[in-house]
């Protein structure tokens, strides 16, 4: 007969790789979004100061909250909202033209 395994732990792999994968995406599409709609600002010091501005937002307000599968939605979406609107430039200049 086999044994029983508790079903509780494949199923927060589950959830905790596909809110990583999720927040990810969502952090690559808000940098698209907000590098196509004001790349072409003549003030470009203030996109950049609002980008920062919401990715340490959403860290702070990640590490504020007590569930862990929000906290690391919050993280993992500002990092890649930060990392993706300052790397990926050349990228989204890309898949516009």
């Amino acid at each position: 007969m086999m044994k029983e395994r508790p079903a509780q732990l494949p199923a927060e792999v589950v959830i905790g790789v596909s809110t990583t994968l999720l927040a990810a995406i969502l952090g690559v599409g808000v940098a698209f979004g907000l590098w196509s709609q004001l790349h072409h600002t003549t003030v470009p010091g203030v996109l950049t100061a609002a980008v920062v501005a919401l990715a340490s937002g959403l860290i702070m307000i990640g590490f504020a909250v007590q569930n862990l599968s929000t906290r690391l939605f919050l993280v993992v979406a500002a990092c890649s909202l930060a990392l993706a609107f300052f790397a990926g430039p050349a990228a989204f200049s890309a898949l516009t033209s």
